[in-house]
């Protein structure tokens, strides 16, 4: 015991020596930040921009694969919903091997399965027949989605300086934004139900063969230019989370059993933490809200406002504009934190705001006003994309220092279970009681969710760390006597 204190103690000065190095620019830096990482968080950023395009592509023309697939709306819907029963059935177990498997191969995982799930719906969209090849193809996407939850959290802090996570992570949060806002106005642009199905098939099929060509692109770079982690730790909080896994023990060396006990563990202490929890639900309630609007927002203005010609483009170009918004908010959200810390203001009046616009929606629908309906999904946007950028870096302060990538995964349940049920409560309600009921169930998530951000007080455990770290740095040396 005494001589593992004294190797603590001896590690600790190394340390406290290092920092001091660090401190003053003399000789070597142990801190250091590597340009790979602008490019890892580029394949990290289009391989999110790809699956917002996925998610956002379907909804607004849903209508035309009525149409070419003889199908019903609902069965449209399951292009997207596939996703999230893929989400909440996989996530743990995925979880589990990419904690064995490492980031480099979590990141070639996440491309390659976005790679094969869009040569399937290439091929599904292609012909008239093509329904279970797209709903196959979006069962693999389900996959990747997961990883591509689960990343930017451990790219920003295994390879960004801390001054630089917020704004890594906004920056991923970005990359979804744009694809989005592309996937949700590009597609009423090419097909509409009154052109024939030959006319469907090959639009299409160029459209999904462009996108996985840029699947294909990423593949390949992920191969060759991510690493799982660089030589020397980016800051102060990464360098003590690689010296808590070490003493540890390191979970991808174990053998699958210890790597359960280890797994099971921490789950158990993360639903143990009642401010995991409630970040945990905050993060699942409030995250789907676009998506659903995404999905049911073509079919409720349908139904809502019957003479009102060209609602596809109509809805492509709203939700277009709610995705730039989310792309907005993102950059706002990040240097905001970056400056003040204020994890949990932050996400409050995010969330707060958000919960309005969805009021502004609903109310829109009942009273027959497109125009408020069109203010709020724009709005609803601008706050989604603050209150998911703010809410990952609340995610890492309240578990620090487990894991990131676990936590993540773990997390992702949550939203999986929220992005299943909102549109087929949203479309049942569409269907049995109409429009306005179908608004309301985002507007009460949100509701609760922000009170319960009022009622919580979590702890900052990453930024009292690295405050703890420059304290010791500050110390005279004097002490010691």
């Amino acid at each position: 015991m005494t001589e593992g204190r004294n190797e603590d103690d001896m590690q600790e000065k190394e340390i406290d020596k290092m920092k001091e190095e660090v401190t003053d620019d003399v000789n070597s830096v142990e801190l250091a930040v590597y340009t790979r990482r602008w490019v890892i968080l580029l394949i990290a950023c289009l391989a999110i921009f790809l699956r917002g395009f996925n998610q956002s592509c379907y909804g607004p023309i849903n209508n035309v694969f009525v149409k070419f697939f003889h199908i019903q709306p609902w069965q449209v819907d399951w292009f997207i919903l596939t996703q999230s029963v893929v989400f909440l059935s996989m996530a743990f177990p995925l979880s589990l091997i990419t904690a064995r498997i490492g980031f480099k191969n979590s990141y070639v995982m996440m491309c390659a399965g976005l790679f094969l799930g869009f040569a399937l719906t290439t091929v599904g969209v292609s012909m008239r027949t093509g329904y279970v090849s797209v709903i196959v193809g979006q069962c693999i996407m389900g996959f990747s989605n997961i990883i591509s939850w689960s990343i930017p959290p451990p790219t920003a802090a295994i390879w960004f300086a801390s001054n630089e996570v917020a704004t890594a992570v906004a920056l991923q949060v970005v990359g979804r934004g744009i694809g989005e806002s592309i996937g949700s106005i590009l597609t009423p642009q090419i097909v509409n139900p009154t052109q024939t199905d030959e006319t469907i098939a090959f639009r299409l099929m160029w459209t999904f063969v462009a996108v996985t060509s840029i699947a294909a692109v990423i593949t390949l770079a992920s191969v060759f230019f991510v690493k799982d982690a660089p030589a020397l730790p980016p800051s102060e909080a990464r360098a003590q989370a690689i010296s808590a896994k070490e003493n540890q023990g390191n979970m991808q060396t174990d053998d699958l059993k210890t790597t359960l006990k280890q797994y099971a563990a921490v789950v158990k202490q993360l639903y143990k933490d009642p401010y995991f929890v409630a970040v945990w639900f905050v993060f699942g309630a409030v995250n789907p809200v676009l998506r659903n609007d995404s999905v049911l927002l073509s079919s409720v203005l349908h139904s809502t406002f019957k003479n009102i010609p060209d609602l596809d483009k109509k809805s492509g170009y709203v939700l277009m504009g709610g995705w730039i918004a989310y792309t907005v908010g993102g950059f706002i959200a990040g240097p905001i934190i970056t400056k003040t810390k204020k994890y949990r203001p932050v996400v409050l009046i995010s969330v707060g705001l958000e919960c309005a616009a969805t009021l502004v929606v609903m109310l829109g629908i009942k009273y027959r006003v497109l125009d408020c309906v069109y203010a709020g999904v724009v709005t609803t946007g601008l706050f989604l994309g603050m209150a998911n950028t703010s809410l990952f870096e609340l995610l890492v302060e309240v578990t620090y220092p487990k894991p990131t990538m676990l936590v993540t995964m773990v997390n992702i349940v949550g939203m999986g279970f929220f992005r299943l049920i909102y549109p087929i409560i949203g479309r049942v309600m569409l269907a049995r009681v109409g429009p306005t009921a179908s608004c309301a169930f985002p507007f009460a998530l949100t509701l609760l969710s922000t009170i319960i951000l009022v009622i919580i007080r979590p702890q900052y455990k990453r930024q009292m760390a690295q405050e703890s770290e420059l304290r010791r740095l500050l110390e005279p040396e004097e002490s010691e006597s």
